[in-house]
């Protein structure tokens, strides 16, 4: 009797077994099997191909759309890949658009959105990356001398704020993020008003806001994410040009690029230098490809080589064990080894199938990136809804175990 009872329990334990086998075999199994279709070609610039056409196994991004659909992996909006000067994949999906004013769990959900191919996307802080290039343009424009111009000398209305450490802040520490400005936006969620930025851009004066704040390190010596320091960055470069920012980017980066839609948000006489840039995936990728291409888009230098070169290196080594209690936001950056920075832009080495890409990409709340891969040729745009204080970003999982696996 105890015999028949030990095999009936030991078959059930294995169906029990089969049966988790089954449910994890096809837990990003849709209703609907993915089919790849190759993108449309239309005359916003961009060539299209196959996957196959530029060595990519179709395979593992099937798979990944599926987990997408299945929800298993939630929340991204749009997945584009630019390899060998093609646009390649292109896929969009249904969620929430960003709303700042939507503070319902602090989540910055605001109206459902089916997205496509001319959806404009709220960037984040992708925009900073933009604006590492303007600043780039207007020094190969002779508007700006060089990064080592000193901050307070395009502000002389503000010189009253400055001091002897104050005044040795140069372009250069806004581009690294290490003007040493005591700043709290690591610590502090978005939806809460004492976030530094978005008392920034509460505030009847937000560039004395940023100026006015004191010195805590040494100019260069320390690495803090520091939004409002890409926001005085905006300034300079319409102190120097007499242009509006948007302006500016219009007439030297848009516009070459073909890029004619797009909106920059902006309070009081600021525009949003460090965030709230809408542009069209497309667009996005348009912007990845410039920089892929040495500053070149279609036999047109937009910016120099020399700047791309520049500004994509690494030029501080980011301290994570030295800053405690930061969002999970940035917490997902650390656990994924994203320890170094540019000029604005993100610094990473990926593994995926025991092989090693090294890429620069630029990051946004959200799930928002444009990645650059120069040894595989390749850009890689995700938009994503995962704005959330408690969301988290997908970003990693889908380069390291979908597009990576799939480049042959």
């Amino acid at each position: 009797m105890r015999k028949n009872m030990n095999r009936r329990l030991n078959n059930s334990v294995l169906w029990l077994l089969v049966l988790c086998c089954a449910v994890w075999a096809v837990s990003c199994a849709p209703e609907q099997e993915y089919t790849y279709r190759i993108p449309e070609q239309t005359n916003d610039g961009w060539a299209t191909a196959s996957l196959d056409d530029v060595g990519i196994n179709e395979g593992p991004l099937g798979e990944l759309i599926e987990c997408i659909d299945s929800n298993e992996i939630q929340n991204v909006h749009g997945i584009l890949i630019v390899k060998n000067d093609k646009l390649v994949f292109e896929e969009y999906f249904e969620g929430y658009a960003f709303e700042p004013s939507r503070l319902v769990n602090l989540n910055f959900r605001g109206k459902r959105t089916d997205f496509g191919m001319d959806t404009p996307h709220n960037l984040a802080s992708v925009t900073k990356s933009f604006t590492s290039a303007l600043v780039g343009i207007a020094i190969d424009r002779g508007y700006i001398d060089d990064v080592d111009e000193r901050v307070f000398s395009y502000f002389p209305d503000y010189s009253n704020l400055s001091d002897e450490q104050k005044g040795r802040i140069t372009l250069e520490h806004l581009l690294t993020m290490t003007s040493g400005l005591r700043w709290n936006e690591m610590e502090v969620w978005y939806g809460y008003i004492w976030n530094d930025l978005i008392w920034q851009f509460l505030a009847p004066d937000p560039m004395r806001y940023v100026l006015a704040k004191p010195v805590v390190d040494e100019p260069g010596t320390a690495w803090y994410y520091n939004s409002g320091g890409v926001n005085v960055l905006g300034k300079v470069i319409e102190e120097a040009s007499g242009m509006r920012m948007d302006d500016f980017a219009e007439r030297y980066l848009f516009a070459p690029l073909g890029i004619t839609e797009y909106e920059w948000g902006h309070s009081s006489d600021m525009i949003h230098a460090s965030s709230d840039l809408k542009l069209r995936p497309r667009d996005m990728a348009k912007f990845g490809y410039l920089y892929l291409n040495g500053g070149n888009w279609k036999g047109q230098q937009i910016i120099s080589q020399e700047w791309v070169e520049k500004s994509t290196k690494e030029s501080v080594s980011i301290p994570w064990e030295s800053l405690a209690g930061i969002l999970d936001e940035y917490a997902d950056l650390a656990e994924t080894h994203i320890d170094r920075y540019g000029y604005l832009w993100w610094l990473k080495r990926f593994h995926a199938n025991s092989q090693s890409a090294d890429a620069y990409f630029a990051a946004g709340l959200g799930g928002q990136r444009i990645f650059v891969f120069p040894s595989l040729d390749m850009v890689v745009v995700l938009t994503g809804g995962n704005y959330g204080a408690e969301e988290k970003d997908p970003s990693d999982k889908i380069i390291t175990q979908y597009v990576l696996p799939s480049v042959r």
